[in-house]
């Protein structure tokens, strides 16, 4: 019910701390455990250490008591001016915004929101410094002070800042940080700052994280099936302050799908960006040119086959799709200058190696071969599919399983590890249209091709002994797009082929909340049960956030391994009516959402 009367008694006034309070999503992104918190006190000593003045970064967690904390042997907050307190409760305080970058160049934090946010969400914060001969400590109890006190301190201080908090648990849903994400930060940033120890200590288990960049490129951007690959090459660009570093190699023999690992100032960027895109670009335009004074033929998108990459950024003035960071948007022509040196360097490379280049070209060329060997021509007649539908990856069994995945990268994990006589698959485009809007809906070609695909024709045409496949698997993020694209299609299956969902083969694909993923060890655990079982057990977990960010192995165990993988059957609804007209009204979407389709 909306309240008929509106004064000035509605209007409220929040404080800093109680606005991330109630609107932490908007601070840190998820909530389901507090690895966001420990990376924010991570930031400042990354920068410390950047900065040039920390040698040492420890981070310490304790699963039974979930307290968190986090040390350097920097230079030490200034305690003068109650600064420690101004920099834990006022937002947009800090020493690193740009116009007044005293202390920091380059940095991983720039916002002033980071100590706030550990505060805000804790039910204990301290804070604590060696500084100028003072030992100062501040102890925060619900985000307020408890306990203030300066000493005077002689002899070698154990550490110049520590920062130490216990998650709320009316906050998140585990109190346990995710430690594989903390260990990466700390990985790469032993690969990006050498003269620096890096410390993990989780139940008293201390870790020191060291390796340098040929190890942990061989390590972490290789696949297990990259037997054979390319001699990888370590190029670089340097602006003033800012550095734009790449290493890459193309695996000739291992999965087709990129392989890329990407970071910004210390911070693993996970969905790339500009960056990535930036290079994409200068590696396409000089290999595809170079094919073509050779008369060789494959596409642009073909260059990327195999490839495997590490990026590392610095850059003065980052721009992040959103606090959680996992993103680089800064515009292309930011990044101008470092790119044009990117390009001068791969150029150079390559035209001093004729023999690798000319290989390359050849393993390019090879691969559009068998990807255009494998087209046939379409038809609704039960047969494979058509080339003429370029995306779709068809299976050689005569009733196999049709995957509709979301986006190429997920496409691209799952054609790497599909059984070929089994597994169809179709990569999605976005968002296809609303059926419930668009008269014209076969005129939109992911609509088009899913059709086609099916081999069922529609309307008076439609049979269902000429469908080819045995199963149609629809595979989404476990996110509120991934929900709206499994509305769509399932809106449109059931206005244009009704019969295939009625005769139940049609299926949703369940990603897993998390898995335990240690080395070669990798179980999806499907139950908020099992993760807290996992949990307790001690092992090491992995959220999964996305099928694309899965690896081929992995995401066959998830999604098409029968023994392991978890399917919903799609019922057929006598209320599609009613669905199609709130999904016709965009304000009545979230409705759609929540509705058993």
């Amino acid at each position: 019910m909306v309240k008929k009367s509106y004064t000035h008694k509605d209007i409220r006034e929040l404080g800093e701390i109680e606005h991330v309070q109630l609107n932490c999503g908007m601070y840190i992104g998820e909530t389901s455990n507090p690895v966001h918190l420990v990376e924010e006190a991570l930031d400042n000593a990354l920068d410390e250490s950047l900065a040039g003045y920390a040698k040492i970064i420890a981070v310490n967690v304790n699963t039974k008591t979930n307290i968190c904390c986090v040390m350097d042997n920097g230079r030490g907050v200034p305690i003068e001016n109650d600064v420690p307190i101004k920099i834990s409760t006022k937002l947009f305080t800090g020493a690193k915004f740009q116009d007044n970058k005293t202390a920091y160049s380059v940095c991983a934090g720039k916002n002033g929101i980071g100590l706030i946010t550990i505060l805000a969400l804790s039910d204990f914060y301290i804070i604590e410094i060696y500084r100028d001969k003072k030992h100062a400590k501040f102890t925060f109890e619900n985000a307020k002070l408890k306990q203030k006190t300066i000493e005077d301190f002689k002899g070698d201080p154990p550490f110049s800042t520590k920062i130490q908090f216990k998650p709320s648990k009316k906050v998140f849903e585990s109190l346990v940080p995710d430690i594989e994400r903390i260990r990466k930060r700390l990985l790469i940033a032993s690969v990006e700052i050498p003269d620096t120890t890096f410390v993990l200590n989780v139940d008293d288990k201390k870790e020191v994280i060291k390796l340098s960049k040929d190890e942990f490129f061989k390590k972490y951007c290789l696949n297990e099936s990259d037997d054979e690959t390319t001699d990888i090459l370590d190029i670089s660009s340097a602006d003033n302050i800012e550095k734009f570093e790449v290493t890459f190699c193309y695996s000739v023999n291992g999965t087709i799908s990129p392989r890329i690992i990407s970071s910004v100032n210390l911070l693993p960027v996970d969905n790339g960006g500009t960056h990535v895109n930036c290079f994409y670009d200068l590696l396409k335009d000089f290999l595809v040119s170079k094919g073509k004074k050779l008369n060789m033929k494959f596409q642009p998108n073909d260059t990327l086959t195999g490839l495997r990459v590490y990026f590392s950024l610095n850059l003065e003035k980052p721009e992040y799709s959103s606090q959680s960071k996992d993103k680089l948007i800064n515009r292309k022509n930011q990044l101008e200058k470092l790119s044009s040196k990117l390009k001068v360097e791969i150029e150079k490379y390559f035209n001093e190696k004729p023999e690798e280049l000319n290989d390359l070209l050849l393993f390019f060329e090879d691969y559009r071969k068998k990807l255009n060997s494998k087209n046939i021509k379409s038809n609704t007649s039960g047969k494979r599919a058509s080339t003429k539908f370029t995306k779709l990856r068809d299976c050689t069994g005569s009733h196999g399983e049709l995957f509709i995945v979301e986006g190429d990268s997920a496409g691209g994990g799952y054609i790497a590890c599909r059984n070929t006589r089994l597994h169809a698959i179709l990569p999605l485009k976005g968002k296809i249209p609303s059926i419930a809007n668009k008269d014209d809906i076969l005129k939109n070609k992911e609509i088009n091709e899913i059709i086609q695909s099916l081999g069922t024709g529609i309307g008076p045409n439609f049979n269902i002994e000429t469908l080819k496949y045995n199963k149609i698997i629809c595979n989404v993020d476990p996110d509120a797009d991934g929900g709206h694209i499994f509305c769509l299609m399932t809106i449109a299956l059931a206005e244009l082929v009704p019969e295939i969902i009625k005769k139940g083969k049609y299926y949703l694909s369940i990603v897993p909340l998390y898995a335990i993923n240690a080395g070669k060890k990798f179980i999806p655990l499907w139950t908020t049960e099992e993760v807290t079982k996992a949990r307790q057990a001690g092992e090491t977990l992995t959220r999964c956030k996305g099928l694309g960010e899965l690896n081929p192995w992995q995401l066959k165990i998830c999604c098409l391994d029968e023994k392991t993988r978890r399917l919903v059957k799609v019922e057929y609804t006598k209320d599609l009516k009613k669905i199609m007209e709130l999904f016709s009204d965009v304000t009545k979407k979230r409705e759609l959402l929540k509705m058993d389709i």
